[in-house]
């Protein structure tokens, strides 16, 4: 049914001769800083887009996250070779920014300043690189604490707010090229009713977000120039078409993308943000992934239960398929121009994501064919015209994609010398999205 609804939400209908750019959201080229195969594993596979994890550190002096506190080893010092690394083999890199502590998002007053002032260090460091994410997972406590105040109401909104707007104008004020993703919405949380809960529903805090926009000193400008949204089926046991379980509150999942739509549409609705849909609004798919049971050795630790991870649904033939499906969906919405899946190469610990096209070793799961064929055999929309999502009282009849979409890579910089990976003792961020406390939390 969701899929029904899905399309008879999506408006008028376009060509989509450019289709949707793929690719990963994964680390792990920017800890080998270029010297593994990642980069040549992932442009073979028809993909030319990376998004990484470079997060900001209120207690760190230059402000970029220490990984080892032994020796001062910074994520800065990853930086430029993998900069240089994804320039030669023609991949768009896209910074993922947002702040390391969680409390610190939660003070937007002392620290989004802050914030704002190192993306204007970064993004005047690195001018190659054009393509950011600002804000992660706002509506999830892992990433923004708190959530609510004291008295039941939703707090976390207006500081991820604060912070995207801020970064935003610093980001623009450098280079009013640089294409500004806004805050990688988790897809599921509480409903906000006057309680306190863990989290909060992904589509009360687009109302909220919306309550803050309209009532502050950013109303007349934009704040994103597309929305990136993370819609991981919860457990990924759930039915591609029916999109997610609500089991654990609302939620959205990519057969009811619209609901998503909707939400965003309802909150910025005639002020200067564009909508998705009749504003042409972007939309990035950043985080989407479906976990496999290793075949091989070399993965320590146990699987998560209550995931779904497991049988039938944690086999390589299941994420295929899920992956195959998804594709074609995405080549079906006109919004979505840009979809990355979580991991191109499987992370070791089976307490964090197994979700890549690659086991350890660099040994290709089944999707790792699937995905390629359908990247290249599947560049519009294999059932009719790609549409876009329209509000129900809209008749909308534009045809085209929106004109922001970030499609140009950035020139390639000067070759560097690629050096050695640190040390394997350093401890990598680990960025995944945060589950209900009904069920397991993976370890980030």
């Amino acid at each position: 049914m969701a899929l029904v609804v899905m399309a008879l939400s999506l408006g008028a209908a376009r060509a989509a001769a450019d289709g949707v750019k793929f690719g990963v959201n994964d680390d792990e080229g920017m800890f080998q800083k270029g010297a593994s195969p990642f980069f040549s594993n992932l442009v073979g596979l028809g993909m030319h887009d990376n998004t990484v994890t470079v997060r900001w550190d209120e207690t760190s002096p230059d402000g970029f996250e220490v990984l080892d506190p032994a020796t001062n080893v910074t994520l800065k010092n990853f930086l430029p070779a993998t900069v240089a690394a994804a320039g030669l083999a023609g991949v768009t890199l896209t910074f993922d920014v947002y702040p390391r502590h969680s409390q610190a998002a939660g003070d937007s007053a002392t620290n989004a300043p802050k914030f704002a002032a190192w993306l204007t260090q970064l993004a005047t460091t690195f001018p190659t690189v054009t393509h950011y994410v600002v804000m992660n997972e706002c509506n999830q406590p892992l990433f923004v604490n708190p959530q609510y105040d004291g008295s039941g109401n939703l707090v976390s909104a207006a500081d991820c707010g604060e912070f995207l707007a801020a970064g935003y104008q610093a980001l623009k004020a450098v280079n009013p090229g640089i294409f500004v993703w806004g805050i990688g919405l988790s897809p599921h949380g509480a409903k906000v009713d006057g309680q306190s809960h863990r989290d909060s529903s992904p589509f009360d805090f687009l109302s909220a977000l919306g309550t803050w926009y309209k009532a502050g000193k950013y109303s007349g400008h934009p704040i994103m120039d597309g929305l990136d949204l993370h819609p991981y089926p919860i457990p990924q046991s759930t039915p591609f078409a029916q999109g997610n379980s609500i089991a654990g509150g609302p939620a959205y999942g990519f057969a009811t993308l619209p609901l998503v739509y909707q939400a965003f549409y309802d909150a910025f609705k005639g002020t200067a943000q564009p909508t998705v849909g009749p504003g042409r609004l972007p939309v990035s798919l950043n985080e989407v992934g479906i976990q496999t049971i290793p075949s091989l050795g070399g993965y320590t630790g146990a699987e998560t239960a209550g995931w779904g991870i497991e049988g039938a649904t944690g086999s390589e033939d299941y994420q295929a398929q899920w992956y195959k499906q998804m594709i074609d969906a995405a080549q079906c919405d006109a919004s979505i121009t840009n979809v990355d899946i979580f991991k191109l190469l499987d992370q070791s610990d089976l307490g964090a994501w197994q979700s890549g096209l690659y086991q350890l070793g660099w040994v290709p799961k089944k999707s790792a064919d699937i995905v390629k064929n359908e990247i290249a055999s599947v560049t519009t929309c294999p059932s009719s015209s790609a549409t876009f999502w329209s509000p129900p009282a809209s008749t909308g009849k534009s045809t085209k994609k929106p004109a922001t979409k970030p499609v140009a890579k950035p020139a390639k910089p000067a070759k560097m010398p690629v050096k050695k990976p640190v040390a394997k003792s350093v401890k990598k961020p680990v960025k995944k999205p945060v589950r209900k406390s009904v069920k397991p939390v993976k370890k980030k």
